[in-house]
């Protein structure tokens, strides 16, 4: 899956409302540890350039959240009707 052609199709008006709420989910993230330090400054970097909505900006959240809290991430996605990217980045069941 690739976090940034998923990311290409959230409309540009709905970026720094979902950017807000995902970073609300990764800080109180319980598997935090499983984000890879990588990933987590490239969020840091984004973070402190007030850049979070941006497009590389949500690709690394999305990376993040995917392994840190995908349940509450899923959760998001679907307030914000964003069906089509919760569907992509849900481990298949079976």
């Amino acid at each position: 899956m690739e976090y940034k052609e998923l990311v290409k199709s959230i409309p540009r008006p709905m970026r720094e409302g979902l950017s807000e709420n995902l970073m609300d989910i990764l800080l109180e993230a319980k598997d935090g540890g499983n984000i890879p330090s990588s990933v987590a400054k490239m969020i840091l970097y984004y973070w402190q350039r007030d850049q979070l909505a941006s497009e590389s900006g949500l690709t690394s959240l999305l990376r993040a959240l995917v392994e840190a809290d995908p349940m509450k991430t899923a959760t998001v996605l679907d307030d914000f009707g964003l069906d089509e990217i919760k569907l992509a980045i849900s481990p298949a069941e079976g």
